[in-house]
């Protein structure tokens, strides 16, 4: 084996026991190692490559139950937006259904008022046709009676000024 000292080692060169006892150490550790370290080291890899496996398909079983949950909730909130998009419409129906109907009762309402209100003005005007009549036929005896001087019978005269006017207003 040269020395370090002399300057000169060469590590190419090859120096036959060192190379027997190299070989032999090998060997013994390589048998060490397939006897007690190898079998735990493979079962160690195998038990970490079993885990690995389990959770990627534990893993790739959530993700499709994570798409089908999705699905189902899409479907489900489509399946309210179509609900409620079917309650708004009908809710709107209801409400302009129920705007013709308020405003045909009051038509109805305001029709029978015009229809009261002229009856009513009917009757006043015909109740004040008949009290000018009456006032006129007692102006006309008091009248009447101050021409004369004498008292007139009103009773009769009464008759036949209502008579008259009656004639009169047949006659326009």
């Amino acid at each position: 084996m040269p020395l370090l000292a002399e300057g000169s080692f060469n590590l190419l060169s090859v120096d036959p026991g060192l190379v027997f006892w190299t070989v032999v150490t090998f060997t013994l550790v390589l048998l060490v190692l397939w006897r007690y370290a190898w079998k735990p080291i493979i079962e160690a890899l195998d038990a970490r490559n079993d885990k690995i496996e389990g959770d990627l398909k534990k893993s790739e079983d959530l993700r499709k139950e994570a798409e089908d949950l999705l699905k189902s909730y899409s479907d489900k909130i489509d399946s309210a937006k179509h609900e409620v998009n079917g309650m708004l419409e009908k809710a709107r129906k209801d409400a302009e259904d129920l705007r013709n109907k308020i405003l045909q009762t009051a038509q109805e309402d305001a029709t029978i008022v015009k229809d009261r209100s002229k009856n009513d003005i009917e009757q006043a005007k015909v109740k004040a046709i008949r009290e000018i009549q009456e006032l006129s036929v007692d102006i006309s005896l008091k009248l009447l009676g101050n021409v004369l001087n004498q008292d007139v019978n009103d009773e009769e005269h009464r008759k036949i000024v209502l008579r008259e006017l009656e004639k009169l207003k047949s006659s326009n």
